[in-house]
């Protein structure tokens, strides 16, 4: 019978490969590996020669049916693999598995390092309920939006990954928005030149950009933000008709009312779209 094995790898430090990953790598006929040069790394540490097919983020959706269509036809064990960590983890993989799942297939995870965890254990944080995020949004705007969800969610520590281009920016924001919270950012986990910093945002900021080798290396950062009051839930505005309405029954008249929208911030055509609404209503 077909079988899928996902695999952690080691995320730098080849010490941490496990015997459980050894028997899943040798027990495979296929390795679906999101870079096979990666991948053919590990194999070497294992001594181990296996076809490999590449997996990855921009083939994922196509090439996921296809392995399961040959896992049946030939009753292959596959064994899934990304870069570093585990798959899945804002890494290419969980289209293979849910693939797996759906053709009946059963799915064995191997464990094995991951950042996040590595992250948050070292970082002194009450992490009994934290939250994952990933990557951030790059563009500034887009960048406070998520921030301001991620505070309203009320959830006090949260894991981020970013790119040793963008960990200064990055933390800078957290210092500009939060600067009370603490942050613990972590370079390089498990490998030679392993750093970590922690602090407040604006401490930890200060570190990063007195290093000038602050752009090499990955990211992983611990953020908790339990110091901080509850956020304030977002007010609602009213729709322009309701507010329009709200002036007329008040003793405007519908150009006094379209007037007071229009300075309120209302768009102009949902203005003129309320103005009709209205009109509309007077007439019945």
């Amino acid at each position: 019978m077909p079988k899928l094995y996902v695999v952690a790898t080691p995320i730098g430090n080849l010490n941490d490969l496990t015997s459980r990953m050894r028997e899943a790598l040798e027990a495979a006929d296929l390795i679906a590996a999101e870079d096979t040069r990666v991948t053919m790394k590990l194999l070497n540490q294992f001594d181990l020669k296996k076809p490999m097919t590449s997996c990855h983020r921009h083939n994922e959706e196509g090439k996921a049916p296809q392995i399961v269509e040959k896992m049946l036809a030939e009753d292959l064990t596959v064994a899934l693999t990304c870069d570093a960590g585990t798959p899945g983890i804002s890494d290419p993989g969980h289209l293979l598995v849910r693939a797996c799942w759906e053709a009946g297939i059963p799915v064995e995870p191997v464990c094995g390092p991951t950042a996040v965890a590595t992250c948050l254990s070292a970082s002194g944080f009450d992490a009994r309920e934290f939250a994952f995020y990933g990557f951030l949004p790059r563009e500034k705007k887009a960048l406070t939006d998520k921030l301001d969800a991620i505070r309203r969610a009320g959830i006090p520590v949260f894991v981020l990954y970013e790119s040793p281009h963008r960990i200064v920016e990055l933390t800078a924001a957290l210092a500009e928005k939060w600067p009370q919270c603490l942050v613990c950012v972590c370079s390089d986990l498990t490998k030679r030149y392993e750093r970590l910093y922690r602090g407040t945002a604006p401490a930890v900021l200060a570190e990063l950009q007195a290093n000038p080798s602050v752009e090499k290396g990955e990211y992983c950062l611990a953020v908790d933000i339990s110091m901080l009051p509850p956020a304030e839930a977002p007010v609602q505005r009213p729709e322009a008709a309701a507010f329009m309405l709200s002036r007329v029954l008040e003793g405007d008249d519908l150009r006094q009312a379209a007037q007071a929208a229009t300075e309120a911030g209302y768009a102009r055509n949902e203005v003129y779209r309320a103005k009709l609404k209205i009109g509309e209503l007077f007439e019945e």
